[in-house]
């Protein structure tokens, strides 16, 4: 991916990948105008639940200040293994990202994205929609966040739901509804210099250890029986344990490991860098 600014305010943008399962060549070209971005794309990503591409026109408005980012799309969602002909659609999305300083160094954080979507646009236009929040807290290496979000899909667009989990947990949970709590407490362990043979300067290794906890929750309503109203049943995961990181100074390298414990008494080691 990459840009070009021309007068500091038109900016042609042009991203192109390679799908090795699908053998196909994937694109995106745009241009954008002071705060209006234009494009046009066959891209592996797209904010509609339960899939992982989309090809089509998107019109995206960052207005300035902290007002929620509006976009708009028509087109096609890329096709899954049993959804070889994926349906036509637009949507509607705005997002609104902002952070607030409290005392204490504490740093409060809210994240909001809306999405209304169309499908059927040749019958008779059906909708469907989902709401997410994340609110977080944060001080120097002490992290809280907590997330929610529902769906309403009354016309049954296929796949359209949320996947939630937790770290060491291989099944993830699927609903209409879900909320998530993530802590972190991180602690630094050492810092030392480490010299490294023709750089002038030695490298800062920073050695840090962590707990953590993750809980997440998931929704999904059942049919009514005996003439009951439909109820919701809840699934719910929980992990907790302990992380040890490692970062290389001014070469951007770093790596963490984590001990990782689920509710039924599973062990899991990650790793990743």
């Amino acid at each position: 991916e990459g840009s070009y600014k021309f007068f500091s305010w038109l900016e042609p943008s042009l991203g192109l990948a390679y799908g090795l399962q699908s053998q196909k060549i994937r694109y995106k070209a745009g241009v954008s105008f002071w705060d209006v971005t234009l494009r046009i794309l066959d891209w592996p990503r797209t904010p509609v639940l339960g899939r992982i591409g989309e090809a089509g026109l998107k019109a995206i408005l960052k207005p300035p200040f902290d007002l929620p980012k509006l976009s708009g799309f028509l087109g096609t969602l890329w096709p899954w293994p049993h959804d070889p002909n994926p349906p036509d659609i637009a949507y509607v999305m705005w997002e609104s990202n902002r952070s607030l300083p409290l005392p204490f160094k504490i740093e409060l954080g809210f994240f909001q994205r809306t999405l209304i979507g169309w499908w059927q646009l040749g019958v008779s236009p059906a909708q469907f929609q989902y709401s997410q929040t994340r609110l977080s807290l944060r001080r120097e290496l002490l992290s809280v966040s907590f997330s929610y979000g529902t769906i309403e899909n009354e016309s049954k667009f296929p796949d359209f739901i949320f996947t939630q989990g937790v770290k060491g947990e291989s099944t993830a949970l699927q609903g209409e509804r879900f909320w998530a709590l993530q802590f972190e407490r991180d602690f630094e362990v050492i810092s030392v210099s480490v010299p490294v043979p023709l750089l002038p300067q030695s490298l800062e290794l920073l050695v840090q250890g962590g707990v953590f906890l993750q809980v997440a929750s998931a929704g999904k309503a059942e049919l009514p029986s005996d003439g009951q109203e439909d109820s919701v049943v809840w699934h719910d995961q929980l992990s907790w344990g302990l992380s040890v990181m490692l970062s290389l100074g001014k070469v951007g390298i770093t790596g963490r490991a984590d001990f990782v414990f689920t509710r039924d008494g599973q062990f899991r080691f990650l790793f990743n860098f």
